[in-house]
């Protein structure tokens, strides 16, 4: 029995102090990942604005675990959960040689980065969707990689060697916001927005009853990287 209680004092202090290291690493990288955005608005909306003041470039706290960042007609959400994460065995970072030295780097926290139109949110418009285009995990000494649209999984992808910093957290960004503003709107089609319900006329404005067309990069599969 008491072998028993021994052992249990083991897994609870390795498996939730385990926790609490990550989410303590994930907290500070989000703390830096809001001082990269406030300074990026800051330097972005100065040179855009130098030529076209009317683009919008907004920087905003949205709580405790969420920012977002609006650029033109795009709106950036960067939302951390709340909890430490562990990779499902079949996920290719098990094969990683450095995560092999110490299974305990497969637990991660994790911050995604969603997609939406500014205008659905301006509006409400709530058949509108927003897409993940980027996820970064950080372990628990602060090295991270990230999963992405196109090059945003190929540039941070080395979990081994990447480690948080400013520098790295401000090329994310900028790859995040520059794939927004290369993936364009489709045109809704025809046949789907060609029936609303009295209900959502009376009840809601048409803006915000009828929805925009998916983003073009929906229909290019799945995740790549």
């Amino acid at each position: 029995m008491e072998q028993s209680s021994e052992h249990l004092v083991k897994m609870v202090l390795s498996k939730c102090g385990l926790a609490k290291d990550v989410i303590e690493q994930s907290t500070l990288v989000l703390k830096t990942l809001r001082s990269v955005l406030q300074e990026k608005e800051s330097a972005l909306r100065k040179a855009v604005h130098a030529s076209d003041p009317r683009i919008p470039i907004q920087y905003k706290d949205r709580s405790a675990f969420e920012a977002e960042f609006r650029v033109g007609d795009d709106l950036l959400i960067f939302a951390m959960h709340s909890s430490a994460l562990v990779f499902d065995h079949s996920h290719p970072i098990w094969k990683n040689s450095w995560v092999s030295l110490d299974q305990s780097r497969g637990t991660v926290g994790m911050i995604s980065v969603y997609n939406f139109l500014s205008d659905s949110i301006k509006y409400e418009r709530r058949n509108d969707s927003g897409f993940l285009i980027a996820r970064l995990f950080i372990g628990k000494d602060g090295h991270c990689f990230a999963e992405g649209k196109r090059q945003l999984g190929v540039l941070f992808n080395d979990y081994s060697t990447t480690v948080a910093t400013k520098e790295i957290l401000s090329e994310f960004v900028n790859g995040v916001i520059l794939f927004s503003l290369d993936v364009d709107v489709n045109v809704p089609a025809f046949d789907q927005m060609k029936e609303i319900s009295v209900l959502e006329a009376m009840v809601n404005t048409m803006q915000s009853s009828v929805s925009t067309g998916s983003f073009k990069f929906e229909s290019e599969g799945g995740m790549e990287g």
